[in-house]
């Protein structure tokens, strides 16, 4: 009687063990906007366009890797949807006044692939290019971010993106 018992009991742990194993593998990726202000909106060279720029992060709560193939960035600009263009960027900055010998530094913006490892996170760089005139409420603007990962789940988080103080003096 007593190893029959033994027997269910263990036969009740191993299905329980392996639907929990199973139910863990799903790809589960949380995306975020960092805490304080990290997206800000500047103004383009041209003058014409704005750059919205920042960082997000992503956490991975499943216990396999996972990576974020594609970005996709988006507006509602008085009711009606607008697509921000973006790609992947390296912009790099001097100091200013520069420094003999000095290198520029160089940040990447929508990496992809930009690898994930499991139960960890990672803090993506963004970046975006906003055409046209938009009403800002309260002094920053809604920006809605949209991560890809390699199995073809979508993920969102809204940003509010800040003025700097060049857009604001218009220079």
């Amino acid at each position: 009687m007593f190893s029959g018992t033994v027997s269910v009991l263990a036969l009740l742990f191993s299905i329980a063990s392996f639907a929990y194993v199973n139910y863990d593998r799903r790809f589960k990726l949380l995306l975020q906007p960092r805490k304080g202000d990290w997206c800000v909106l500047d103004r383009a060279r041209n003058g014409r366009e704005t750059i919205f720029q920042g960082i997000v992060e992503v956490y991975n709560h499943s216990s396999r890797p996972n990576a974020i193939r594609g970005y996709r960035f988006w507006i509602d600009n008085n009711g009606k949807h607008e697509d921000l263009e973006s790609e992947m960027a390296a912009i790099g900055e001097r100091s200013d006044p520069p420094v003999p010998g000095e290198e520029e530094s160089k940040d990447l913006f929508n990496v992809t692939p930009l690898s994930i490892p499991a139960y960890t996170g990672v803090e993506a760089r963004i970046y975006a290019m906003v055409k046209g005139v938009h009403y800002l409420d309260d002094n920053y603007l809604p920006v809605t971010v949209e991560i890809e990962d390699i199995h073809g789940k979508r993920y969102s988080a809204v940003v509010n993106a800040s003025r700097t103080e060049r857009l604001i003096s218009g220079r």
